[in-house]
């Protein structure tokens, strides 16, 4: 999605919570992926343009640490640097990962902003992209109605959509029955319900004024243990720290 506000340090906190853990997903979902045929099908519910104002605050600081970090495809996905220091955002992100990966990349790009499509259309890769410009939740059934299923769905709905969580949990019931992973961001004030309904861990970055989280599933989630060292240390250069949300219903705990 676009961050108009992304020098905002809460801010900047979010998108980096994101995009390493999308990194570390997409890592692993394109596992099952390499060396076989045909491409990686991603899939981006608010994509944005595709580029966000940088640098962002506390980018300078993780790169500075980033060897301490065991999985590297976040920091190799930021190379080469964009013009005018500009930061990538998720979509162009994943399609820079994939192509590391050596995998072809071909990405759903939707927004409901015509003039983010403009731009989106003008900064993109290597990666083949097709646009769209509906309501998400539309789009994202639109999408898997297509032959080809997602390889996997970023949803990242903005923070003040008061619709967002309630769709958000149609959107991982349905994904999850379709075992489609995906990565579902959530600001952190009020997600317990959310979080037991999808029977998903929330991972979350926490501080004393901020919070926000995501919720990993559709086959996704397999990514959390390997990820942990991650994103205790990850938490800490963000001026954090790192909380697993667990479900209430401890019977279907995922």
């Amino acid at each position: 999605m676009t961050y108009p506000h992304s020098q905002d340090p809460n801010e900047a906190r979010r998108i980096l919570w994101n995009q390493f853990l999308l990194a570390r997903a997409l890592c692993r979902a394109a596992r099952g992926k390499q060396g076989g045929d045909g491409g990686f099908y991603y899939t981006d519910t608010h994509a944005g343009s595709g580029l966000l104002p940088g640098p962002l605050p506390f980018l300078e600081e993780l790169r500075v640490h980033r060897h301490g970090f065991a999985a590297q495809g976040f920091f190799d996905a930021l190379e080469p640097p964009l013009a005018g220091g500009q930061h990538p955002g998720s979509w162009l992100l994943a399609g820079r990962l994939l192509k590391n990966l050596k995998l072809d990349a071909e990405i759903d790009v939707n927004d409901i902003d015509p003039d983010a499509l403009v731009i989106a259309r003008q900064v993109k890769e290597e990666a083949w992209v097709r646009y769209w410009t509906h309501d998400w939740f539309l789009f994202l059934r639109s999408r898997l109605a297509l032959a080809a299923k997602p390889d996997f769905v970023f949803i990242d709905p903005p923070p003040d959509d008061a619709r967002g969580s309630a769709y958000a949990i149609d959107a991982a019931i349905l994904l999850d029955t379709l075992g489609v992973p995906y990565m579902i961001s959530y600001p952190a004030d009020d997600p317990q319900d959310c979080i037991d309904q999808i029977g998903r861990t929330g991972l979350e970055l926490r501080l004393d004024d901020f919070s926000c989280g995501v919720l990993l599933g559709g086959g996704a989630e397999s990514v959390l243990l390997d990820a942990l060292s991650d994103l205790k240390l990850l938490a800490r250069h963000l001026g954090g720290d790192f909380l697993a949300r667990l479900p209430s219903g401890y019977d279907y705990m995922i």
